[in-house]
């Protein structure tokens, strides 16, 4: 059963740990029960970090599956999404991250092949009780607070460990520069 692109972002929305839609232009493959979403990265420094040409690195944004799911299913999605993605001609190489702080190892990204390259710099989220709130979300749309006003407002600093930082080339240019990235990280 194909989803609509509402059912498909209703079903992120309410369903993936993030609870979001990406923000950019987003591509969304379904295979059996998943999903996989490719977007324009939020960080637009990321195809200059790893040496393409601006614009020419997308980003695997969101993967979901129900619970219980069968085993290997999200790299089978993964390698789908992929191969489907790489059709419209739109990047070089794909990037994604897996999210210690959400328990997530890399481990589908490993399956499937993606090169693994290193960790991201560690992020600052802010606590208050129970709650854990990213740094962007003090700073997105127009919102814009300096830090000591997030403090003032009773919440505390966290810094976390960064994002294990995976990709996979697309195209000859696109795994150059993943080869290139995984023998020179920085």
């Amino acid at each position: 059963m194909m989803l609509s692109l509402a059912e498909t972002k209703r079903t992120i929305c309410e369903r993936h740990y993030t609870r979001s839609w990406p923000s950019g232009k987003s591509f969304a493959f379904h295979y059996e029960d998943a999903i996989v979403v490719f977007s324009i990265p939020a960080n637009y420094n990321v195809a200059r970090w790893l040496g393409c040409e601006k614009n020419r690195v997308w980003e695997l944004t969101r993967l979901w599956a129900p619970d219980g799911h069968r085993k290997n299913l999200l790299t089978e999605a993964i390698s789908f999404a992929v191969k489907e993605f790489h059709k419209l001609k739109l990047a070089d190489a794909l990037i994604s991250y897996a999210d210690p702080n959400a328990g997530h190892s890399g481990g589908i990204y490993k399956a499937a092949s993606w090169v693994n390259l290193g960790q991201s710099e560690e992020a600052r989220a802010y606590r208050s009780g129970d709650q854990i709130v990213s740094r962007r979300a003090f700073h997105s749309g127009k919102k814009h607070m300096l830090k000591a006003e997030i403090l003032a407002l009773g919440y505390t600093e966290l810094k976390l460990p960064g994002k294990l930082r995976f990709a996979r080339g697309l195209t000859r240019v696109g795994k150059r520069a993943v080869v290139r990235k995984s023998t020179h990280k920085d």
